[in-house]
């Protein structure tokens, strides 16, 4: 069965184009042309991928983007910005799109991209399962469940993160103790090779410290190591198994 992305843009020529490149690869594309037709697409096919451009006439802004990342079984995200604004590509990030790319476009990239993005998910979620080591832990008072991705915080309060995000988390987590690198956070959660010049590994980073950020007392989860990297400290404890 093939995996199935949809391709939500304003502009039917640039869906028709990526439509076209992506047939000979083993997924079905379904596009769409207005923010309306992109919500049934994303309802009804239950994609494991969605990329989604700006300014819809009936969905503004990134709201098309917002509206795929509050949906239960959360899809991947690609967002296409129209214009090459950093600000517009950084908000993208931090609202939990997985990747950002701005137009023009290049479908080879895309579906790169596209890969790279199936590959990190194939071991968190759509598309595979959570290595049982990364079951249920509890890690200096943060309960972390990266199968579904819930983190909740000492305050009590949950949060749900990106593939991306849980990617970037479980190679903190599998190294606690230890700093990690830039290079290899971003080979295992973005699947490419660091790019100093490249903000995305940061940004990703940047939106988790915000997500688990605790404001009393104090409470940094990640900490930056550096010249070197990013580090969690501390012992997990897996949690039990519900009665």
């Amino acid at each position: 069965m093939p995996r199935v992305i949809v391709v939500a843009d304003p502009d039917p020529a640039f869906t028709g184009e990526l439509a076209d490149y992506f047939a000979k690869e083993l997924f079905q594309t379904v596009t769409a042309n207005t923010g309306r037709a992109a919500q049934t697409a994303v309802a009804r096919k239950a994609p494991g991928v969605v990329v989604v451009g700006t300014d819809f006439p009936d969905a503004p802004g990134l709201s098309l983007a917002r509206w795929t990342l509050a949906r239960p079984n959360q899809p991947g995200l690609i967002q296409i910005c129209s214009r090459p604004d950093p600000i517009e590509r950084t908000i993208a990030i931090e609202m939990g799109a997985d990747d950002c790319l701005s137009k023009p476009v290049s479908p080879r990239e895309l579906l790169a991209r596209i890969h790279g993005l199936v590959r990190r998910m194939s071991k968190s979620r759509a598309f595979g399962a959570v290595p049982p080591e990364h079951g249920p832990m509890t890690v200096q008072g943060f309960s972390v469940n990266l199968q579904s991705r819930h983190v909740t915080l000492p305050s009590g309060e949950t949060v749900v993160l990106s593939s991306t995000e849980a990617k970037v988390l479980s190679t903190l987590l599998d190294n606690r103790g230890s700093p990690v690198s830039r290079d290899e956070l971003s080979q295992r959660a973005l699947g490419r090779i660091w790019n100093p010049e490249e903000r995305a590994l940061d940004q990703h980073i940047a939106t988790l410290r915000r997500k688990l950020f605790v404001l009393e007392p104090f409470h940094p989860l990640i900490h930056t190591v550096r010249n070197v990297g990013y580090i969690i400290d501390g012992e997990a404890q897996p949690e039990p198994p519900e009665a």
